[in-house]
């Protein structure tokens, strides 16, 4: 900065004469020109170049500086179209500009770039309405991480929520996996945590939860010991519609509160942690005035609790643990780095892998489709010769049948004979 007459002024950095002129620097060079200041010294106290202190000097009046409008737009032939494609290519600058420039378009880049910026805007300003469930009806279900000290250590810590739609009330559970037998174990926590459980519960499209589906949801493909799970306690499974997680926002503020909670705070185990948890939730995050209901989530539970489903003398559900393992094409699956085969038509194909006493126990679609024995030792294969059955006679090529001839025939043909 730099001070003039009382005045202080921004110091400017050589541009070559193309400064823009602003009103104060216009006034300024015309009075320190008046006091016989020479034009390099004003051009080198304010920062410009001389030939914008000639310039501005020839100037009687100060006049605005307004960007000239070229007289042809080189992109007015082509926004019809960049119009028509822009939601079909997902509003990407990039993409309209490469198809333009098959059409003929020789603009810029920026120019596309600033055309499609306002059109991109207004597509990504949803509005969206708030759908609410009835007592007991729904229940949300994610995961979130956060990173904490335990014992000392910078430790990533898996944070499984539970959120009643209604209420509002929550279940929070910190583990160290996401891994499927967590995940049961921390619903049945929280089906504890609630005294029950609501009629349908609604979730990520993660793969503990679901192996494959459709846009639509037309066609889904469960985790069949998840489903299974959903089937022995009686709740209906949902999925929310993939890139649409604002479906679940309830429990995705949940566990933006939960982390706000634990930031910055450190603990002697998991166990310390999760009954920090429990005690902040039962006394700060039950008995607050949520921001959407106004009213305290401890309160509004008493409306809907005995609307949840019971779950009260059902033995609690238990698992032997199964992998998910994808099958590689030459129709092995790999288990703690031992391989083992499957029939060749699963090849390419997700399958669930269980260990139990001794054996590998290998599954499609909660049909077991191979057994072995469980390999000692590392990097090891056995493969079953009945799994490959078939696959070889699929690939021969058919050869034609060629008619057979005597050796007389040839005998004929080489002495110049005719057959």
């Amino acid at each position: 900065m730099e001070q003039i007459n009382g005045t202080m002024l921004p110091m400017m950095l050589p541009s070559g004469g193309d400064d823009m002129v602003t009103g104060d620097l216009w006034h300024e060079v015309h009075t320190r020109f008046k006091l016989k200041e020479p034009k390099k010294a004003i051009a080198r106290s304010l920062g410009i170049s001389v030939p914008t202190v000639r310039k501005i000097l020839k100037q009687p009046h100060y006049t605005r500086y307004e960007r000239r409008q070229c007289k042809r737009r080189v992109l007015a032939p082509f926004e019809a179209y960049a119009r028509m494609r822009l939601p079909a290519v997902g509003y990407c600058a990039q993409s309209v500009y490469e198809e333009l420039k098959e059409r003929g378009y020789t603009g810029s880049y920026d120019m596309v770039k600033r055309f499609v910026r306002p059109f991109r805007e207004d597509a990504t300003r949803e509005a969206t309405i708030r759908f609410e469930t009835p007592p007991g009806r729904q229940g949300q279900v994610d995961w979130g991480t956060v990173w904490t000290l335990l014992d000392g250590k910078r430790t990533k810590v898996h944070l499984f929520v539970m959120t009643l739609g209604y209420s509002r009330r929550m279940f929070a559970h910190a583990t160290d996996t996401e891994r499927l037998p967590a995940f049961l174990s921390c619903h049945t926590q929280a089906f504890d945590w609630f005294g029950g459980l609501p009629h349908e519960l609604l979730y990520d499209n993660t793969r503990t939860v679901v192996l494959s589906r459709d846009v639509e949801g037309r066609h889904i493909e469960w985790n069949p010991t998840f489903f299974d799970f959903a089937q022995y306690y009686g709740f209906r499974p949902r999925l929310h519609r993939p890139y649409r997680a604002q479906t679940k926002g309830k429990v995705e503020s949940g566990i933006k509160y939960v982390k706000r909670f634990l930031r910055g705070k450190s603990f002697y185990s998991l166990e310390q942690l999760n009954s920090t948890l429990s005690a902040w939730t039962t006394g700060t995050a039950d008995t607050r005035i949520h921001g959407t209901i106004h009213r305290r989530p401890a309160d509004v539970f008493l409306e809907e609790q005995h609307l949840l489903l019971s779950h009260n003398g059902k033995p609690a559900y238990t698992i032997q643990e199964r992998f998910l393992r994808h099958v590689s094409k030459d129709c092995m699956v790999t288990v703690e780095t031992n391989r083992y085969s499957v029939p060749f038509r699963y090849a390419g194909r997700p399958v669930e892998v269980q260990a139990v006493d001794g054996t590998v126990l290998i599954y499609h679609k909660d049909t077991c489709i191979a057994r072995h024995h469980r390999l000692d030792g590392r990097y090891r294969i056995t493969m079953e010769n009945e799994h490959y059955a078939g696959l070889f006679l699929r690939e021969r090529p058919i050869v034609p049948d060629v008619e057979v001839r005597d050796l007389a025939v040839y005998d004929a043909l080489a002495e110049g004979g005719a057959l």
